[in-house]
């Protein structure tokens, strides 16, 4: 059965719709919302979740279309304050499990898992985010988000805020495998860049059947590989096996080919003082780029099915988050909140995770049509992010006709290969309210 951009738009309103029938679990007051009020509990959730980078006085005008009878912005603060972020975060987790997601790699559905900050209102009372960042004292504050992102159909799927000061993306990657092996038997490989490998995390991974490949850090750092004999060749793929264990005695010490001490690592499946061994076996496979340096990965997918030049290809595909992440900042606004309110923070952050999602598989359904000319083409994902949010906001049958298909056809831009260019990374904080 073929989905259609508003069967999309339907499923995200009627989990809203079956969310408000049940609201008093998202409530900070089990009374909330039992009276006819201007500003209903799905009113609530829409219009946060289509807020951008305007005021929200000017995104209060845009969602109720400019009518003179709207409520007040002070209406809709007093709304939101009795609605906790735990239902944005199941709305998230509701809409994205609605959908089957078919694109896979050989059968395996890839996900990236990587971590991006994002600074919010600058509040030093709050110590668990509050930063110091330079000798003059003037901090900021900042979240860490961790995400599970399907590379392939291009939708968020997990998602672990932390704070800017208890980040732990070892434990983010745990918990992501854990749950994702828990609600599916579908075969999956767990792509994720240097700060997300562990023997924690290859043992989850392992445990649960499912697959990693995470990059490995510098072999100058206190990493696995600086402690490694390795063959002095630019790629070979090497197989580690080893037998984990707490106790670090001499007999341990001298046969460093077999044992490998973890005593006081974070290692869910031996006990703090336990004498048990846990047997591990993964590759560390090295490869040449395309500029002529090398990568080191660890992965404990099979040799046969997945050679060198075939991880090679999956993990150049982990650059999908990295432009994700680019997007929610940038053309969804992820960057501009509409409140100092740690709670609204969480909601928003949500808010515009669900919107991504939303309007991701609303392109995914575009059938880009064939161009007689020198380059093929692609969908315009900013101009899409546009128009699939005035879509969102437009709710009677009549203004709801937007012809999407033919609108995205119109906005195609060329896909132009064999582009490359330096990452600059550069510090971007919150904008501030006055500068709005």
């Amino acid at each position: 059965m073929q989905i259609l951009p508003n069967d999309v738009k339907s499923t995200l309103l009627n989990c809203i719709a079956d969310m408000a029938s049940n609201c008093w679990q998202f409530t900070s007051k089990p009374s909330a919302f039992t009276r006819t009020r201007k500003i209903s509990f799905e009113d609530v959730l829409l219009s946060v979740i289509s807020m951008q980078k305007s005021s929200s006085r000017h995104e209060m005008l845009k969602y109720f279309d400019f009518n003179a009878q709207m409520p007040t912005l002070s209406a809709l603060i007093q709304r939101r304050h009795l609605i906790t972020s735990s239902a944005f975060e199941h709305l998230f987790y509701r809409f994205t499990s609605s959908f089957s997601f078919e694109k896979t790699f050989k059968g395996y559905r890839i996900f990236a898992v990587d971590g991006s900050d994002i600074c919010i209102p600058r509040n030093p009372a709050d110590k668990s985010t509050y930063r110091i960042s330079d000798p003059y004292g003037k901090g900021f504050n900042m979240l860490h988000l961790n995400a599970s992102y399907d590379l392939l159909n291009r939708v968020y799927t997990d998602l672990s805020l932390q704070a800017g000061n208890e980040i732990n993306e070892y434990a983010a990657i745990c918990d992501m495998i854990d749950r994702y092996s828990a609600v599916s038997d579908q075969k999956a490989i767990f792509i994720a860049d240097r700060g997300f490998g562990s023997f924690n995390a290859f043992a989850h991974a392992i445990e649960n059947e499912t697959y990693f490949l995470i990059r490995a850090k510098d072999t100058g750092s206190r990493s696995l590989l600086s402690t490694l004999q390795l063959p002095d060749t630019k790629e070979f793929d090497l197989k580690f096996e080893r037998w984990l264990t707490r106790r670090n005695t001499k007999t341990i010490k001298a046969e460093p080919q077999i044992y490998k001490s973890i005593a006081g690592r974070v290692f869910d499946y031996l006990e703090p003082k336990s004498k048990k061994l846990y047997y591990i076996s993964f590759r560390i496979v090295r490869f040449l780029l395309p500029n002529g340096e090398t990568e080191t990965i660890y992965t404990n997918l099979p040799k046969e099915e997945f050679p060198a030049d075939e991880l090679r290809h999956l993990y150049h595909l982990r650059w999908g988050i990295e432009t994700s992440f680019r997007s929610l900042k940038y053309s969804l606004g992820l960057l501009f909140f509409h409140s100092r309110n740690k709670d609204f923070i969480l909601q928003e952050i949500y808010a515009k995770i669900i919107l991504y999602n939303f309007c991701e598989i609303i392109t995914g359904l575009i059938i880009v049509k064939k161009r007689d000319c020198k380059y093929t083409y692609q969908i315009n994902h900013t101009m899409a992010i546009s128009i699939c949010i005035e879509f969102l906001r437009r709710r009677t049958p009549g203004d709801a006709s937007i012809a999407i298909e033919k609108l995205l056809n119109n906005l195609l831009v060329p896909v132009r290969t064999g582009r490359s260019y330096p990452r600059f990374l550069k510090a971007r904080t919150a904008s501030t309210f006055l500068y709005r």
